[in-house]
């Protein structure tokens, strides 16, 4: 029916499901329940940084951030102009504005180009997978056919 999870046990399917590609899953946010079946397709690590680049917006988010350190130091270099300052407070607070300008770009950029869905299932895949750890070995496949339906594994019993 909907596969096996970990203690190989058949789950229900739902009929009125829509169809969809397993690698297409954790494009949309979905509801934990279904996260829960696998949280391995989910899971997002910190250390791929091709995957968090993208979900963090990709070279528009980097334009963003580049812009932003560029208008802290221009901003800072426009205050300069008016009141000088010592060799390393110039070097420390030009440093410090940039970082600034660069954040705020950082920021601008996920908010307007990241993807918040895929950041939200890495997050409770995350979450899942430390609390559960039992869940590192469930690899079910074709979820799409357990859309709404509550996980019956073991592990998941108490919640």
């Amino acid at each position: 029916m909907g596969g096996h999870g970990h203690d190989n046990h058949h789950h229900h399917a739902n009929p009125n499901a829509i169809q969809e590609t397993d690698e297409s899953l954790p494009l949309r946010i979905r509801e934990i329940d279904l996260i829960k079946y696998n949280p391995n397709l989910f899971y997002v690590s910190i250390t791929d940084f091709p995957k968090a680049f993208d979900i963090l917006g990709g070279t528009s988010t980097l334009a963003c951030e580049a812009l932003g350190g560029l208008f802290g130091y221009w901003y800072y270099s426009q205050k300069l102009r008016h009141t000088p300052a010592t060799f390393y407070a110039r070097i420390m607070l030009s440093f410090s504005r940039i970082f600034l300008g660069a954040s705020v770009g950082c920021w601008v950029g996920y908010m307007k180009f990241g993807d918040r869905q895929r950041l939200h299932n890495a997050w409770v895949s995350e979450r899942l997978r430390r609390r559960y750890p039992d869940s590192l070995a469930l690899n079910q496949h074709d979820l799409w056919q357990v859309k709404g339906v509550r996980p019956s594994h073991q592990f998941y019993k108490w919640t």
